[in-house]
């Protein structure tokens, strides 16, 4: 700020440190892997199976089918690695571990068959295309149809005892269990991703040393499953959902059902069936036909192109749902270390209280005792004055009643004396004093409390660290005093020398020490100011120019603007919504745990946490900004007791 207020807002520009940066760096991309070429001319063995890649597998029933290639391991047992498969197009139950010799790599024959169907699929597509063109003679035509195969059909494979066919059959099939067969109970996913019921994976690994997937046969480590809420949620709604019996499924028509000829073209404005005679009818004039073989092979490729981006969001929806595994496993983790924390924490307290408390008895013990044994010893030597008293008493007594002369005046002085002593000794109080001794109550009925509180601060992990500031790191303007515990934006700028620590443009303040290693708590006190910045430092942050205020560039910071703006300097910044406005901020660092919180120290009620990992020294840090047209001229004054 200048010397006057007007020009205040013109040196805010330059002097002012930058909010924390909001633009956000892009991430590069990973690249993909790509499997190796076919080898026609390589043997079968010499082949490399890529883990991502599609060959011919030959199924349990000796059939070929697509098969993506998921994972490998080492089947120690055969001395040889196994594969685990995905059937291309059929359901993922089916999926399996097979060995090498299944997979078939050199793809001549299957080449060879494919060119053999395809031939015969090409004579068979010629021919419907005359028909539908008119160039066959009717007789001909006939022939033809008579001869024609009949339409291949698609193979489904149903789950065992599945009661339902279609999408829907084979989404149940999904929900059924591998071991009982049946939908899933209390489902539980174990490390591989196979899900089984709680009660069937407890009985199949029952009274095992070592334990594997029932399913994938993948060795487990640990007799470990996961609750799958979701899956159990999926059962629950599919058991509800209503179902279409298979015996109540219809067989494709062949033949078409108004003109009873065989169904051999496709319309593709109706997106129906339909025969030579449907395609001259009325009712498709101008309508565009394709041969069933074409159709089936436009329709295909456009079910394959929708299919493509489904997979793709299967995989991103799969990586988020792991995603999702892995924060909730983290979260149980935190919820553990931050409830063994918070035992620590009090277990602490609860020694160092007890340990207070044992001491206190054991005085409270010492003094008593003492003090007691002194009133009893009082108490039997006055007995004693009183028993003697009372034999004189009684001796006396019994010479005055003596009638003989000689026998009344033998040794009668000697005790007329004794007697006089007595009584002296009773008048004169020596031998009946009242002896009255008192514990003592400062310190065993006082604050007891306050004075715990007083003692336990010193015990206190970590303590209120008696901070001061650097002067060497202060920017020009900046004025400290209080024995370098307060600090103040002045007018004019101060002629100090430049050094390489020295803030040269942000006005701001280091502390003297710095941490690298422990807990460390500190506080400012910041009473009503309308604006200031506390925070953390790296050893080797920028000092020069403007500065953005972020972890990025070594400052981990709180700050308050206009009197109610507060942020937290992340990058980019956080807007930071506070309950009531602090006089008083506490900073607590972790260096090894990597942590930097704020609080309001006048309930302790948290502000932020920073996360980050330090590999420097870092030091308290403080800004009291600018005058604000002197509603902010108060300093910044470091809390010590």
């Amino acid at each position: 700020m200048a010397a006057s207020t007007s020009n205040e807002a013109e040196k805010k520009e330059d002097m002012v440190c930058e909010e924390a940066d909001s633009n956000q760096e892009d991430s590069a991309a990973g690249d993909e892997e790509e499997g190796p070429g076919s080898g026609q001319n390589k043997a079968e063995e010499n082949e490399v199976v890529t883990v991502g890649s599609t060959y011919p597998c030959k199924k349990a029933d000796g059939s070929l089918h697509d098969a993506e290639v998921v994972k490998t391991r080492m089947n120690k047992q055969l001395g040889k690695e196994e594969y685990y498969v995905h059937y291309i197009g059929l359901n993922r139950r089916q999926n399996e571990w097979v060995d090498k010799t299944r997979l078939v790599l050199t793809k001549a024959e299957v080449k060879e068959e494919a060119k053999d169907e395809a031939s015969g699929n090409n004579q068979e597509m010629a021919d419907a295309t005359e028909q539908a063109n008119g160039n066959t003679p009717q007789g001909q035509k006939r022939k033809l149809e008579e001869q024609e195969p009949e339409t291949k059909k698609t193979k489904v494979e149903a789950a065992p005892n599945s009661s339902l066919v279609g999408p829907a059959g084979d989404f149940a099939e999904e929900l059924t269990c591998h071991l009982c067969v049946e939908l899933f109970k209390d489902p539980v996913m174990v490390e591989c991703g196979h899900n089984f019921c709680k009660a069937c994976i407890e009985k199949a690994w029952a009274g095992q040393d070592s334990f594997s997937c029932p399913e994938c046969k993948e060795v487990i480590n640990d007799k470990k499953y996961t609750i799958n809420r979701a899956l159990a949620n999926l059962v629950k709604k599919t058991a509800t959902a209503p179902v279409i019996p298979a015996e109540k499924k219809e067989k494709p028509l062949e033949n078409c059902p108004e003109h009873d000829e065989r169904l051999k073209l496709y319309c593709k404005d109706d997106g129906t069936l339909g025969c030579i005679i449907c395609r001259d009818s009325l009712k498709h004039v101008s309508h565009n036909f394709l041969p069933i073989l074409d159709a089936v092979a436009v329709y295909r490729e456009q079910l394959a192109a929708i299919v493509a981006p489904l997979e793709a969001s299967l995989k991103v929806s799969e990586q988020v749902v792991s995603q999702q595994n892995e924060k909730i496993v983290q979260h149980k983790n935190n919820i553990c270390e931050y409830k063994d924390h918070i035992v620590a924490e009090f277990e602490r307290m609860h020694e160092f209280l007890e340990e207070r408390e044992k001491v206190l008895l054991a005085q409270l013990q010492e003094q008593g005792d003492g003090l007691l044994k002194e009133m009893e010893q009082n108490m039997v030597k006055m007995q004693e004055n009183i028993d003697g008293i009372k034999k004189t008493i009684a001796v006396a007594k019994d010479r005055v009643d003596e009638n003989d002369s000689i026998s009344f005046l033998t040794d009668i002085k000697a005790f007329i004396d004794k007697c006089l002593e007595q009584q002296r000794e009773v008048v004169s109080s020596s031998g009946n004093t009242l002896l009255s001794k008192e514990l003592c109550q400062g310190t065993f009925k006082g604050p007891i409390q306050y004075i715990l509180w007083k003692e336990i601060k010193k015990a206190i992990v970590p303590y209120l660290s008696p901070m001061l500031l650097d002067p060497s790191t202060a920017h020009p303007n900046l004025i400290l005093s209080d024995g370098l515990t307060s600090v103040k934006y002045g007018d004019n700028k101060l002629s100090v020398p430049d050094n390489p620590k020295r803030f040269s443009q942000c006005i701001l303040v280091l502390g003297s020490v710095g941490f690298d290693s422990g807990r460390h708590y500190w506080e400012v006190d910041v009473g009503d100011k309308t604006a200031w910045d506390v925070g953390m430092a790296s050893e080797s942050s920028n000092r020069k120019g403007k500065i953005k205020l972020n972890p990025k560039n070594g400052y981990w910071a709180i700050w308050l603007r206009n009197g109610n703006a507060y942020k937290a300097l992340e990058s980019p910044s956080k807007t930071l919504v506070l309950a009531s406005k602090p006089h008083k901020i506490g900073v607590y660092v972790d260096y090894e745990g990597g942590m930097i919180s704020f609080y309001n120290a006048d309930d302790m009620t948290p502000i932020y946490t920073f996360n980050a990992t330090f590999t420097e020294k870092l030091y308290p840090y403080l800004s009291p900004f600018l005058h604000d047209s002197g509603r902010n001229a108060e300093p910044l004054r470091l809390v010590h007791n």
